[in-house]
């Protein structure tokens, strides 16, 4: 199958070779930044592309809050009833135009470049190294010189083709060993915090009390940064650095999105940010009123003036 996608191949590798070339007069040729930065920027280019998708799964979302209420009473309804549960949720969902498996999209969208990016790195650890013999014909768009120019690539001391499963390889590459498994395993645990991060801002933020699918986005926040540390380990140094660097895109990307599209609330507008601040100020400036507790005394006796005694006390 891998020559089905030779186009996918060739193309990430053109991009790539291209930003290359943009940087290669300020960082050099051979610079590690300079690929590394290469990198980056295919995933920022990446990023923007899938930005509609973006705003799509965030609207999305929204809708599924909005039809919470309504998605309660149908449970409520048809709770005996799990086949016709299901055909009414899905033509509400069609009323409204809400796709519940929008939230997917953007990082199945992700898929084939991350692909195309892993089998590329593979295909540099496999020729990058050493020169290769005669008559080797280079693919994807490479050169003989730019093959070895990015196997030798550095990224904190870690080639780019190289992970923490190749790390004993690390030697052919001018690398230390100790240093790739340590660092790789230090871009691991960015990859699945950022991860972890992403989803939980996804959560915080846009899921309100009763959303259907806050309970399957509870479960992704715990359940995916520890599938990516996993698949990581098998990853190259590139493939990190694409996965940190999307992560990183998401945060800014959801929060920039959370403000500027925020949830509506009961009354089906949002509350302006001018309001917002005048209801936290008015009730951080209300009064608190103290009351103290009156102490009710015991009536005086008439004859002798003195209080009368309670049951038990001495005289």
């Amino acid at each position: 199958m891998p020559h089905l996608l030779n186009w996918l191949y060739e193309l990430v590798t053109r991009v790539l070779l291209a930003l290359h070339a943009a940087l290669a007069p300020a960082f050099g040729t051979s610079s590690g930044v300079t690929w590394g930065l290469s990198v980056v920027l295919l995933t920022v280019i990446v990023r923007i592309l899938l930005f509609p998708l973006f705003v799509k799964q965030v609207r999305s979302q929204r809708a599924m809050t909005e039809l919470a209420p309504k998605l309660k009473e149908l449970q409520a309804k048809y709770k005996n009833d799990r086949e016709r549960l299901g055909t009414e949720t899905m033509a509400l969902y069609r009323e409204h135009g809400v796709n519940p498996f929008m939230g997917c999209l953007p990082i199945l969208a992700q898929a084939p470049v991350f692909y195309a990016l892993f089998h590329v790195l593979r295909y540099v650890s496999d020729h990058g190294s050493s020169k290769p013999p005669a008559g080797f014909h280079p693919e994807y768009g490479w050169t003989v010189s730019l093959l070895q120019s990015a196997g030798h690539a550095k990224v904190f001391g870690v080639p780019l083709a190289l992970g923490f499963r190749t790390a004993d390889r690390a030697p052919m590459f001018g690398a230390d060993s100790t240093t790739v498994h340590v660092v790789t395993l230090l871009a691991i645990l960015a990859m699945a915090t950022t991860t972890f991060l992403t989803q939980r801002q996804l959560i915080v933020k846009n899921a309100a009390a009763g959303n259907p699918m806050a309970q399957q986005q509870k479960m992704l926040l715990y359940v995916l940064p520890p599938i990516f540390a996993l698949s990581g380990l098998l990853w190259q140094m590139g493939v990190l650095v694409y996965w940190v660097t999307s992560n990183l895109w998401s945060l800014g990307q959801q929060h920039y999105i959370i403000r500027t599209m925020p949830i509506k609330g009961p009354g089906g507008t949002a509350p302006s940010g001018d309001q917002r601040r005048l209801t936290a100020s008015t009730q951080a400036a209300a009064p608190v009123v103290i009351r103290r507790q009156q102490v009710t005394r015991p009536p005086r006796s008439k004859r002798s003036g003195r209080r009368p005694q309670r049951p038990g006390s001495a005289r």
